[in-house]
């Protein structure tokens, strides 16, 4: 029947089909638009609709918190609740177009996932990085006039690494699969680079690992370059794009040789990919080299260069690789806020609703420290679902004395928080302290 949805009290609780459900066609939109509360039955666009019925007769700004387990539904989740948002509610004005804000809000979506998302061992494409989009709605006409995302917590170790059967972030293999003749050769993705396995930081995850089934990383690549226009990224900016991802992934090939005693240096057979890795990124050849093999010690009186060996260079490197992807993903959301908020709208006189999509709990063999966050907080989001599902409902329950109900008993997660957030012998603490 794919009843996939139920409520717990004011949470509404999804589970995952894994398979395409027929549930949220345009003739759903508009069976849940104005629908009282719970008159419907349970449905992500029953929650939208509740939001948006706050906004307006509250006057209150709303938020939307989407989480759970990795692979459980929480992107697809977010995307059919923004797509509500965008398209629900035309009927107010008789304007069964989208307009060029609402398209631009649709359009984050496949950006963010080509740019944050990955395929892990319990999901092909699981968000690494938190998501925070604030819906703009004029107060008057109750119609979307602009957008601002906020991300958070980006995996930025899965840059340089991946466990086996894993993958990078999705841009890189639809760089690779997407990309015409001639952007190939400006990228020296040609010849024996041509494919992810030519790559360090794209082969990892061991043969047959960069294939997700049914996913056409080629099409997802003219999609996510089509999306990147649509919010306000020129074809100059996304050329110095591509050519950022290119030279992350040659940077990844370099390796280094020496000594302890000489110092480490670009190994002869990795300076062909050290120059186009250089060429790319637009940094002179000798300040890349300096800074891939020396270190600077600073003094009271004077700046120090002290050599390092093969396996810190092989730590720079990885770390240059990973603090330019992290600047390249903030980076893009600078020009996609501006045009989701134009200039022209006036914030004091908007309301907004709020989705928080925040990625899952995962539990690797090697666990980054965005990792270790995101499963934090996914700990405090549970403890907010145990309160309210748990003890608010239950204590109603026995206000009204209900028949044939049993207390039910629940794991409080409180001890695993308090092993966390504790003082002074939490984790956090000790790390700050060894910080």
């Amino acid at each position: 029947r794919h009843d996939i949805y139920t409520y717990s009290g004011v949470v509404l609780v999804a589970m995952n089909p894994f398979s395409p459900v027929q549930l949220y066609s345009p003739e759903a939109m508009a069976r849940y638009a104005r629908a009282a509360s719970h008159a419907a039955d349970p449905h992500l666009f029953a929650i939208a609709e509740n939001a948006y019925r706050g906004m307006v007769n509250d006057r209150r700004n709303q938020t939307i918190i989407v989480y759970g387990e990795s692979g459980s539904g929480k992107t697809t989740s977010a995307k059919y609740i923004m797509r509500y948002f965008a398209q629900a509610h035309h009927a107010d004005t008789n304007d069964v177009q989208m307009s060029t804000v609402e398209n631009q809000i649709l359009a984050t979506n496949p950006v963010f996932e080509s740019f944050g998302n990955a395929k892990t061992t319990r999901n092909d494409n699981s968000s690494r990085f938190g998501k925070f989009l604030d819906i703009k709605f004029e107060r008057e006409r109750q119609q979307i006039v602009g957008g601002r995302i906020r991300t958070f917590l980006l995996e930025r170790s899965r840059v340089v690494y991946q466990p086996p059967t894993e993958r990078n972030y999705h841009i890189f293999y639809q760089l690779l699969a997407g990309a015409d003749a001639e952007l190939r050769a400006r990228l020296r993705l040609d010849g024996e680079y041509a494919a992810c396995g030519a790559f360090h930081y794209t082969n990892q995850g061991g043969a047959g690992s960069a294939a997700i089934p049914g996913v056409d990383d080629a099409a997802d690549f003219a999609e996510t370059d089509a999306s990147l226009e649509m919010v306000g990224i020129d074809g100059t900016q996304r050329g110095h794009i591509w050519r950022t991802l290119a030279g992350i992934l040659h940077l990844g090939n370099v390796e280094f040789s020496g000594s302890e005693s000489t110092g480490s240096f670009v190994g002869a057979e990795s300076e062909p990919q050290f120059a186009i890795a250089a060429e790319l990124l637009g940094v002179g050849e000798a300040k890349l080299r300096q800074w891939l093999t020396k270190r600077q010690i600073v003094t009271r009186h004077d700046n120090i260069l002290a050599k390092v060996n093969k396996t810190q260079a092989l730590v720079i490197r990885d770390s240059i690789a990973k603090f330019i992807y992290a600047r390249l993903f903030d980076w893009i959301l600078g020009p996609i806020n501006a045009s989701l908020l134009p200039t022209q709208v006036d914030e004091g006189q908007t309301s907004f609703v709020g989705v928080l999509d925040i990625y899952g709990f995962e539990h690797f063999e090697h666990n980054s420290f965005e990792q270790f966050c995101i499963n934090y907080a996914n700990e405090k989001l549970q403890q907010n679902f145990n309160h309210h599902v748990f003890k608010i409902e239950q204590e109603e329950y026995r206000r009204e004395q209900l028949e044939n109900w049993t207390f039910i008993g629940f794991q409080d997660n409180q001890p695993c928080i308090d092993l966390i957030e504790g003082k002074p012998i939490g984790i956090l603490a000790l790390l700050d302290e060894e910080s």
